[in-house]
């Protein structure tokens, strides 16, 4: 093997490197937006709970008259 292939044998390997260390880090970002998104998800979840809970304002949503 001569010093061309030596030579290109390297740089191939550092770029299958690179590679995949950009992925690995690419990866790790898309697993924290997801649970940046589970997260905002269980906070709506936890709002909704609580507000669903709480009694209607007076005035509002007690009683429904139907007649027509």
């Amino acid at each position: 093997m001569d010093a061309t292939g030596i030579a290109a044998s390297y740089v191939a390997t550092t770029q299958a490197q690179t590679q995949q260390a950009l992925q690995t880090e690419m990866m790790k970002m898309a697993a924290a937006q997801d649970a940046s998104l589970v997260a905002l998800l269980q906070e709506g979840a936890e709002s909704l709970q609580s507000a669903a809970q709480a009694a209607p304002p007076s005035g509002m949503g007690q009683s429904v008259d139907v007649t027509v």
